[in-house]
Formats: structure tokens, sequence, C-alpha cells
């Protein structure tokens, strides 16, 4: 019972912080993507491209869609439920760093700010956290037992190893970033080769191929990724992904992560620091993987160009099972009393962030945990213009997503330029500001400023506003937006 009622609690934050008011900041960018091409997979026409990422998304989100109706709700629930599952993998990790480790880990996935907004979102990243936390529990598992490389026996350690490569291999068929993470893990394991079996990993990898070929091939029904190397889902991966490095597609500063982790984990990164110290000096086998887990990813990530918030969460991940560690580290170095006020502070510090950022004022600019969130306004004119006539002139990267709360409207989005166009009484006209300077305004009614969305360039922060932005959620920046006009003909 007294191992149970942590894992009680650590549900219902967990729940609290994900499932209440789901549906309350309108859907972002990449969600009204990711859900039009949902609809490939409803079709039978879904073909991979690393743009959109791996095919596993569509095949999870199909079924709440399909059962529920497409809404903010059926596209974010089970990235939700997943969430709270990845609140409770820590506990896994019992056997690995300790009770008390493990609790605090637990309560820091489940409040943190960042993995609870990309676990109330339409995208693979709550997953691929989840199929990756699920990987080190069960490789751990399998080197628990001394076992010789030559070596043919088949056991329960076998299906350890197996289920490792399975979680992998589902988290490789949802997002590229698997890649440099399977490589970062490779690289860790590699100096243990020694103590895994060659059967076993024969077995491991006939498995991981299997499930890998099924989804990208959309059960084995599109077989032109087996046969035409240019198609060969890794290959079609990397490719996408090293070209938008070079380009710096979404470039930042080497700080960006960091800058992030400071801003909503101060003292859970400061535990994880100490957490590390210790762990160099008094070596135990996870522990230090999970030190290299979150110094490897957090020198990646800061390498790589491509610098979004969501990305963060297999930083976050391995740095609050270290947080964990260092509480456990400290009991033995300060009294009771004061390490109650260490894990208080560090407890509030990440929750008053994650209570801001995904319910207080889950589309605030200010936050740079949020990328690019819609505004209400978006979603607002969709409802009060049901069934209405709607142009749209603006280029294809910037309508999105307000093609998808227009989808039942007889909606046209052109790309072209207005100048020129004729529009029937009734008719709503909405403009980016290219258009709006060269609409003909003869005949028609200014409804209003659409705010579509917002951002602040937080990276380079006036410091003097941070005080300001830790308690009052206050711009790190001056904050911009992209604003559309709407205009209705007379």
């Amino acid at each position: 019972m007294r191992k149970t009622i942590p894992i009680i609690a650590v549900v219902i934050i967990a729940a609290l912080m994900r499932l209440y008011n789901l549906s309350l900041p309108p859907l972002f960018f990449d969600e009204s993507i990711h859900a039009t091409i949902l609809k490939s997979l409803f079709n039978g026409n879904y073909k991979y491209d690393p743009a959109y990422h791996g095919p596993l998304l569509y095949y999870l989100l199909y079924v709440p869609v399909q059962t529920l109706g497409e809404s903010e709700f059926s596209l974010r629930i089970l990235p939700a439920l997943t969430g709270i599952v990845v609140s409770l993998t820590p506990f896994l990790y019992r056997r690995f760093i300790g009770d008390d480790a493990a609790v605090i880990a637990a309560i820091l996935v489940a409040i943190s700010a960042i993995i609870v907004n990309y676990s109330r979102f339409c995208r693979a990243d709550i997953f691929q956290l989840l199929f990756t936390a699920l990987f080190a529990y069960f490789i751990f598992r399998y080197l628990e037992k001394e076992k010789s490389l030559t070596d043919l026996r088949v056991d329960k350690d076998t299906l350890f190893l197996a289920a490792a490569f399975v979680f992998m291999a589902l988290f490789a068929t949802l997002k590229e970033t698997f890649y440099p993470i399977a490589a970062i893990f490779a690289l860790y394991f590699i100096f243990d080769i020694k103590k895994f079996r060659v059967s076993d990993l024969a077995i491991s990898l006939a498995v991981f191929l299997l499930v890998y070929f099924a989804f990208y091939t959309n059960l084995f029904t599109y077989t032109t990724p087996l046969t035409n190397f240019s198609e060969f889902p890794a290959v079609k991966a990397v490719s996408y992904w090293k070209y938008q490095h070079e380009i710096a597609r979404i470039a930042g500063p080497w700080y960006y992560y960091l800058e992030l982790i400071l801003l909503y984990d101060l003292p859970a990164f400061l535990l994880a620091i100490f957490a590390v110290y210790t762990i160099i000096t008094q070596r135990k086998e996870f522990e230090a993987f999970a030190a290299y887990w979150f110094l490897s990813s957090l020198i990646f990530f800061s390498y790589m160009q491509e610098k979004v918030p969501w990305l963060n969460v297999h930083i976050l991940f391995p740095m609050y099972l270290l947080a964990g560690i260092g509480i456990s580290r400290l009991a033995s170095r300060i009294d009771r009393q004061k390490l109650k006020c260490v894990v208080v502070i560090c407890i509030l510090f990440s929750a008053y962030g994650s209570v801001h950022v995904n319910h207080i004022n889950p589309v605030n600019p200010a936050e740079p945990a949020l990328y690019l969130p819609t505004q209400y306004d978006v979603r607002e004119f969709a409802e009060k213009t049901k069934n209405e006539t709607v142009y749209v002139f603006t280029s294809i990267g910037e309508y999105w997503p307000l093609a998808w709360y227009l989808k039942d409207h007889k909606a046209y989005f052109i790309s072209a330029s207005v100048e020129g166009r004729m529009f029937e009484e009734g008719d709503y006209i909405i403009v980016n500001t290219t258009n709006d300077m060269r609409l003909d305004k003869t005949n028609l009614e200014f409804v209003e400023t659409m705010v579509v969305r917002c951002w602040t360039f937080w990276t380079q922060p006036d410091i003097s506003r941070v005080p300001e932005f830790l308690v009052f959620r206050g711009p790190l920046t001056d904050v911009s937006c992209m604003n559309f006009s709407v205009y209705r003909t007379k």
C-alpha cells in the first residue's frame, strides 16, 4: 500500500494536468496539418513524407478520431492519455534508482510544463517519449543477468530484449528523431556488447524490422520502400532532415534548450547536475546511463539547427530521473527538513510554470514552451461564420490552422494575388498584409482584424524582464503577431 499511494497520486496529478480543458487552446499549426494528413489514411492513400513524420502517429489517431469524430478533443485525447502513462514510467526504474528517486522523477514528469504541453498536443513527441522510456527499462532488465555473446539460449531475457527493440521500432515509425537517438543509445551499449547474446540480438533485430516495415509499407500493401532505395524510409528521413539542418530551417542559438530548461525547471536542472557529479564519483550502471542520456541529448539537440520546444522532451525526461537521483543522494548530506524544502521548491517552481502554460493562458506568446500559438480569433471566426462562403488570400504556409477550422465552410484558399477579384454579396474575404494593400475595398465592409498567431524572440531576452516573466508570465521581448484582415461584401 505504501508503494501504491505515490502511484495513485501521480496518476491524479498527471490526469488533471493533461485532461482538464483539453480543448481550450485552438489547434496549433502542426496539429491542423496532422489532422489533414490523417484523412489520407482514412482514404487509403497515405505515403510517408518525412516533413510530416512517420505513419504510426496517424494509425494511433485513427481510432479516437473515427470513434468520436474529428475535433480538438479527439485529436488530443490519446496523446493526453499517453502522457499519463509516461508519468508512471519512472516507477519502473525503482529497481535501478530507488523508490524516492522514482517518486520525485514521476512527479516532475507529471507536472513538467513542456511534457504536459506536448501531451495535450496532436504530435508524435509524447508517444516517442513513452517508447524511449520503455526501451530503457527493458534493455536494463535484459542486462541484469550475466550472459555470454555466444550463448544460444532463448529465455525470459530474450523477451526483454525483443520488447526493447519493439519499442524502438515503434519509435522509428513515429518520427525521424529516432535515428539520432538510436545512434546515441547504440554508442553507449556498444561497449557492453559482450553482455548480449548474438541469438537474442538476431531475434530482436528481426522483430524490429518486421514492425518497421509493416508500418512504412501500409501493412505490406505498398512495397515501393522495399524495392526503391530512394524511397527507403531511413534514406528519406536522414536526407530530408540533414538538409533542414544545413539550411537552418528553424535556427536558434546553441543554448536554446538550456534556456528553456532554466526558465521552467531551474531547481530540477541544478539537482540533475548535482546527480551527475555524484554519479561520476559513485557510479551505478543505470544512473550512469541516465547521465549519459541527458548530457548526450542536450549536446546533440543544442548542435542541431532545428530549435523547437517539443524536442526538449527528450532532454527533460532523463533530467527528471537525475533530479530524483539528486534528491536521494542529497538525503545523506543534509537534514530532513532542508531536504523537504528543496523538494517543495523544485516541484512548485516547475508546477507554477506548467499551470500557466497549459491552463491559465495556453496561447500566451510570451511562453517559450509554446511555438507560434494559434490565437482564439481563428476558432471564434469559424464558429460565427458556419456554412458561409469564405475566400482566404495568403501563402500556403500561413493559412494553417485556418484551413482546418474552415473545413465545413465553403472555403477557398488562394495563394495568388487578390487583385482584380470579384465577390458575391455576403462573401467573407480574408487577406494577409500584402493582399490587404492590393484589395479593392469598394463594396466591402471591414469586419475585424483576425490575430492568427503570435510569438516573441525570447532566445535573446531583455534580462530585466525575466522576473516579470517568471512571476507574471510577461514577454521576455516584444510580441509580434501574424494578423489577417477580414472583410464582407455589402
